[in-house]
């Protein structure tokens, strides 16, 4: 059965905005995104979703796009397996999912049988994973030492060199026996036809079981613990060092979602590679290219379905760390107490052009379909994502930083020559401010 949803136009709220944001932000959107033709989306008799949005004049290419949930790092019960099993696939493993470029049947026929080929090309890629990289895995190591049972978040995204070469075909193979049809979307863009679509999402998924239970899109059995922790990998021969600071964030239905996604956008990015020097338009970053306190620096942040992390990833001279987290934490901190009205308005724009960008292209556009209907059950149009966006007000943003950030425990993750670097307790005194 072929159903075509028809999204209702979300207005912005009627909650006062500041003088300068008002005459900036409009709830009317571009025709161009008021007009976008809605997604059509059918669901089989077992849970699996197809959806498709397919170009009206039946130009250009065609593209298929297949998210897995319940497969990704979190369910690894070695290390690895999900990574080996989608790179079997031609996939990409993710903490939560795995992501197929193609409708292609579930088996891990491919994976045990040429799982040493495949163990060695993984052991290659995580001898060669940037700091950057490593420092997020073990952000989540740290911060989620005790997942519930039978996850954990805390689990490297691709294993180790030790538990690859611990992983075996029944470990890989495991990993689809509980895989249903609600487990899997079907998404299709640029050329085709839905009812073809259709059909080949029958034929490759049909016979799967259906989901025993109730349980909501995304959810797992038990929320993971996040827990104040640092780890620091020290190499005093090393003259820089790669931070990564976390905070406890929002899961992908948590109503501070957007919230968070906008105060990342405050923080922004900096990289002494991209040409902008002192001109970026961040205070946080513009404090620390004008003070040269790090070579790059990012905010993120991450949505899972039971929880999240936001911070930043930082990578910094050796002799800079103690003043580097001097100026951050008090940019991370000001946002529970509210930015300028400039400030605001220009990480709303600055917001909307991200999420318009991540649908830039039929892949691009697929992608985040998929992930939509297999985090939020659902396709959210470009109109009603626009229209969140400036529905935001300042009030949201404190609230949120304050939930999140002021006086709230943090993880921590570091490598290199961090003997400068702040320890926890300092950290800690620095996610609030005595305002009297």
């Amino acid at each position: 059965m072929t159903m075509l949803l028809v999204r209702p136009v979300v207005r912005t709220s009627a909650r006062r905005m500041s003088t300068v944001a008002a005459s900036t932000v409009s709830s009317d959107v571009q025709s161009y995104i008021s007009e976008a033709p809605a997604a059509t989306v059918s669901t089989l008799g077992n849970g699996v979703t197809v959806a498709s949005l397919y170009n009206a004049d039946g130009s250009g290419s065609g593209y298929t796009t297949v998210r897995l949930s319940g497969v990704g790092s979190r369910f690894d019960a070695v290390g690895g397996e999900a990574a080996i099993l989608a790179s079997s696939m031609g996939g990409v493993v993710g903490r939560e999912h795995i992501s197929l470029s193609s409708i292609s049947s579930l088996s891990a026929d491919a994976a045990t049988s040429n799982l040493d080929a495949l163990k060695g090309n993984l052991s290659c890629k995580l001898a060669g994973l940037s700091y950057e990289s490593q420092m997020m895995d073990h952000l989540h190591s740290t911060a989620y030492q005790n997942g519930p049972t039978g996850n954990s978040l805390g689990n490297a995204l691709e294993g180790s060199a030790e538990s690859v070469a611990s992983v075996s075909a029944d470990d890989v193979a495991s990993l689809l026996g509980g895989v249903n049809g609600t487990n899997v979307v079907v998404v299709g863009t640029g050329n085709g036809s839905h009812e073809k679509l259709v059909a080949e999402a029958e034929k490759a998924y049909g016979s799967l079981s259906g989901a025993s239970g109730s349980k909501a899109v995304g959810s797992v059995a038990d929320k993971s613990a996040f827990i104040g922790s640092d780890v620091r990998i020290r190499y005093d021969s090393h003259n820089t060092a790669t931070i990564a600071l976390g905070f406890e964030g929002a899961s992908w239905t948590d109503p501070k979602a957007m919230p968070l996604a906008l105060m990342s956008t405050l923080l922004g990015s900096f990289s002494k590679s991209d040409g902008l020097g002192k001109n970026v338009a961040a205070a946080m970053c513009q404090e620390v290219a004008d003070h040269e306190l790090a070579s790059s620096i990012s905010a993120f942040n991450l949505s899972y379905s039971d929880t999240g992390l936001f911070g930043m990833v930082a990578t910094a001279p050796d002799n800079k760390l103690d003043d580097l987290l001097w100026y951050v934490m008090p940019n991370f901190v000001r946002l529970a107490h509210g930015v300028s009205d400039e400030e605001f308005t220009r990480a709303k724009v600055t917001l909307k052009t991200q999420i318009l960008a991540s649908f830039d292209g039929d892949v691009a556009a697929g992608e985040q379909m998929a992930q939509q209907i297999g985090t939020i059950g659902r396709v959210v149009s470009l109109t009603e994502m626009m229209a969140k966006v400036d529905a935001l007000t300042m009030d949201d943003v404190k609230a949120a930083a304050g939930d999140v950030i002021n006086d709230q425990d943090h993880a921590l993750a570091a490598i290199g020559g961090i003997h400068e670097l702040p320890d926890y307790n300092w950290i800690r005194r620095h996610s609030y401010m005595l305002r009297y």
